[in-house]
């Protein structure tokens, strides 16, 4: 299972972010964290879970802003709305 995340940043506060982001590595462990080198700003996250409960508790977790993650909404365009979080399972005989 992977946990997807994708969120716009606006631009006055993309340093925030960064810096952040840059502030709390243990926050950041196992997940990718990759920024749209066409449009600075567009975010994208994934981690890999191991089971379907597990991935279910990292979105909502996301969703919820729980563990921290709701001090980044302000800087997140549409706010907590603007982070949008999916869950993809594997598609077997590929």
């Amino acid at each position: 299972m992977i946990v997807f995340c994708e969120y716009v940043v606006q631009e006055e506060y993309r340093d925030k972010y960064l810096g952040w982001v840059r502030s709390q590595p243990e926050r950041w462990r196992n997940v990718e964290l990759a920024e749209n080198t066409a449009q600075p700003g567009v975010f994208v996250e994934w981690q890999r879970a191991g089971s379907e409960q597990e991935a279910d508790n990292i979105a909502k977790e996301r969703r919820e802003g729980r563990s921290g993650w709701s001090e980044m909404e302000s800087w997140v365009k549409r706010g907590a709305a603007g982070v949008r979080v999916w869950i993809f399972r594997p598609v077997s005989g590929v």
